[in-house]
C-alpha cells in the first residue's frame, strides 16, 4: 500500500488539481458560449469580457490563494519524486509534465489575456479572438488537470494491484515451504521407523 508520505503528497496533488478544475468550471459558462455556440453574439462576448475583467481585478488575497494551491500541488510532486520508485517515475513524471503544461498555458495565455483585457491591447488579434484564446486555454488546462487526476488514480490502482499480487505470491511461497517442511517431517519419521 502507499506509504503515508506518498499518500499525503498524492492528496496534495489531487486536492490542488481538483480545486483548479473547480475554478475552471466556474468559467465554463462563459467559455462554452464563446467557443461552442454557433455565431456567438456581441452580448456573449460582452458578458465574457465582464467576467474575465472581474477575475483580472480580483483582490490580491484571492491571487495568493490561487498561487498557494498551485504551490501545494507542486510541493506534492516534489515530495513524491524525492527518491522515486519506478511507478513514481512513470505516473508522477507524466503527471508533473501535465501539471506544468497547464501552468505554462495559464501563464502564457490566460494571464497574458487578462493583462490584454485590462489594457485593451490585444496585439495582432481582435478582442473577440482574444477572449476565445483565454477560453480555449482554459479548456486545455482542464484537460491537463484531468490527465493529472487520471494518472494519479491509475498509479493508486497499479500500486494496490501490485500489493495484492505480492501478497498472493508470498502466500503461495509460504504454503510451498510448509508443504515441503511437512514432507520433510514425514520422510524423517519414515526413515526413523526403517532404522528401528
Amino acid at each position: 500500500m502507499p506509504t503515508s508520505s506518498r499518500s499525503f503528497s498524492t492528496s496534495l496533488i489531487l486536492c490542488s488539481s481538483s480545486f483548479l478544475l473547480g475554478i475552471l468550471f466556474v468559467n465554463w459558462t462563459y467559455d462554452h458560449k464563446t467557443l461552442w455556440t454557433p455565431n456567438p453574439t456581441a452580448e456573449v462576448f460582452a458578458l465574457a469580457k465582464q467576467h474575465y475583467t472581474l477575475l483580472a481585478t480580483e483582490p490580491v488575497i484571492i491571487q495568493h490563494v490561487f498561487h498557494t494551491v498551485v504551490g501545494l500541488g507542486l510541493l506534492g510532486f516534489v515530495i513524491k519524486l524525492y527518491k522515486p520508485s519506478e511507478s513514481n517515475k512513470l505516473f508522477d513524471g507524466g503527471s508533473l509534465v501535465l501539471f506544468m503544461a497547464g501552468l505554462i498555458v495559464y501563464l502564457t495565455n490566460v494571464r497574458r489575456g487578462f493583462y490584454s483585457l485590462l489594457d485593451g491591447d490585444w496585439g495582432d488579434v481582435d478582442e473577440d479572438t482574444g477572449i476565445n484564446v483565454i477560453a480555449a486555454s482554459q479548456v486545455i488546462i482542464a484537460f491537463t488537470l484531468l490527465g493529472v487526476l487520471g494518472l494519479q488514480v491509475g498509479q493508486y490502482y497499479a500500486e494496490v494491484q501490485d500489493d495484492r499480487e505480492q501478497a498472493e505470491f508470498e502466500r503461495e511461497q509460504r504454503e510451498l515451504r510448509e508443504r515441503g517442511q511437512q514432507e520433510g517431517d514425514l520422510r524423517t519419521a519414515t526413515e526413523g521407523k526403517k532404522d528401528k
